[in-house]
């Protein structure tokens, strides 16, 4: 245990040179990081060594299709780990053309090259994602964008878990989450949302707190050593959580004097008592009752009532917990008196019209269309002078509006705004809109209509006209049967008065 104590301190402070690394993936074994540094061939090598590695190199189809992976994404070119450094040219017939791995050999079941030229020159190799991952020959000197190492993963630990989230920080300084499979030995694994932290070591899973003397036993503030065992230990003010590893600060929960009888959630420094689905709280906020509305008891438990059932609605219905909505086909709209049902609707000038599948001739449209050829086309209700002033028509109604220094009243008229103080007058033709679409569209009249409308006013005139004359001559009869009589009588008549009322 010591040995391998020793081994991850050494780790840990190899760490910290070589760094700016964006990737990493693990696979077959083998471990492959990206490292995103200006370097040349010899000294990215170097950092390869330090951490135990080396360059990396690419043997197969399938450590290319890894290697194309992790460039996904990445710009500039990055070395591989190989190296031409014979004083004789090379061979282009030769699969690796002279070149050599950095482990010495030249063992290879797969090649890239850019060209095949034959090469005189030491010169090594580099790859990126723009060129396809082509294998292209370079002075080992110049300073590219960055570097891949290789390491041999042995020991590594399977996956943490399948079922619950988990964030691996490993030793080559890469991040990774769920998809890795291979997880390096003396990684860190924080498995949420508890954030229990673990460690691999020798193929196994070591849950914190482990031994102080690495990666600080996986504490968040201090780990202590309490004989053959470690503990975590909070600062002053803070507790340690459940998970054994992580600090919250101290406070009184309220949740703890809220009595809840179902469950607790705490909100801010307030709680807040739920109930299981469909029952409500009680009027203490804190006890769980009978259902709640749309909710029925069904051994015990409160079950969502299917308000669809009976089909309330005349075109689609949609249930939800506790109660439903409806729905109407593409075409139509919500009635704005009843919820349940659907007119038909048309935003346009002309659209189809609702016909019988079965009889072409029994055809339906919106309000405010007429039907032409199984279309609806738009009335023009404009034309039928509505508005006191200015007139819009829309598909299925209209909008009135007034000039500058008019006010709209009953969505059709326009009366004077009175301004006191302003003497200054505008235009006629120049208005502002201040109309909303009216709730009732006027009804177009008839020729015939309007005649027997105004027959019907001359009749109405001509009778109260008899019936004025016959009252006045009524009166005159009475007042010279009175003088007649001699009578001194002086009689008061009050004046009648008729009030209009108008409707």
């Amino acid at each position: 245990m010591r040995d391998i104590i020793g081994m991850a301190l050494a780790l840990v402070v190899l760490r910290v040179r070589g760094e700016n690394i964006s990737d990493g993936f693990c696979t077959d074994g083998k471990c492959f990081v990206v490292h995103v540094d200006s370097s040349s061939f010899d000294a990215a090598q170097l950092v390869c060594q330090e951490k135990g590695g080396h360059l990396m190199t690419v043997r197969s189809q399938k450590v290319a299709d890894d290697l194309g992976g992790l460039l996904n994404g990445a710009s500039g070119n990055f070395w591989l780990g190989l190296k031409y450094a014979d004083n004789q040219c090379s061979n282009p017939n030769d699969g690796l053309k002279g070149f050599k791995w950095v482990t010495g050999d030249n063992t290879t079941h797969y090649v890239n090259w850019k060209n095949d030229l034959t090469v005189c020159s030491p010169l090594c190799v580099s790859v990126s994602h723009k060129d396809g991952l082509k294998w292209t020959e370079r002075p080992c000197n110049d300073k590219i964008e960055g570097y891949l190492c290789e390491y041999d993963n042995t020991g590594y630990c399977p996956p943490l878990s399948t079922d619950a989230s988990v964030s691996y920080q490993t030793l080559y300084g890469f991040t990774a989450k769920e998809e890795l499979k291979e997880i390096p030995q003396f990684t860190n694994g924080t498995l949420l949302p508890l954030r229990t932290r673990h460690i691999c070591v020798e193929g196994y899973w070591l849950k914190a707190p482990w031994n102080c003397e690495v990666f600080n036993g996986g504490c968040e503030n201090k780990c202590v050593q309490n004989g053959r065992s470690f503990a975590c230990i909070c600062p002053p003010g803070f507790e340690l959580d459940n998970n054994g590893v992580t600090c919250s600060q101290q406070d009184d929960d309220p949740c703890d004097l809220a009595k809840c009888v179902r469950k607790c959630t705490r909100v801010g420094n307030a709680f807040a008592c739920t109930c299981q689905s469909g029952f409500q709280l009680g009027a203490d906020v804190k006890s769980c009752e009978h259902c709640k509305p749309g909710f029925h008891i069904e051994g015990g438990v409160c079950v969502d009532d299917d308000e669809c059932e009976p089909e309330p609605c005349e075109h689609e219905c949609i249930n939800t917990d506790g109660s439903y909505y409806c729905q109407c086909f593409p075409g139509f709209i919500e009635s704005t008196e009843d919820m349940h049902k659907c007119k038909m609707h048309c935003e346009k000038s002309i659209c189809p019209a609702d016909c019988d599948p079965n009889n072409n001739a029994l055809c339906n449209c919106p309000d405010g269309f007429l039907l032409e050829d199984q279309f609806c086309v738009d009335i023009d209700e404009c034309d039928s002078g509505f508005c006191d002033h200015a007139c819009e028509n829309t598909p299925g109604g209209f909008k009135c509006s007034c000039y500058e220094g008019y006010m709209l009243t009953d969505t059709n008229r326009c009366i004077k705004e009175d301004f006191e103080g302003s003497g200054s007058s505008t235009p006629f033709d120049i208005f502002i809109p201040t109309s909303r679409s009216p709730t009732d569209k006027p009804t177009s009249i008839s020729a015939g209509s309007l005649l027997g409308i105004m027959v019907c006013i001359v009749v109405c005139i001509l009778l109260l006209v008899c019936l004025a004359h016959c009252i006045m001559k009524r009166l005159s009869k009475m007042h010279h049967y009175d003088v007649d009589k001699g009578h001194n009588e002086i009689y008061d008549f009050q004046q009648v008065i008729t009030e209009k009322h108008s409707t």
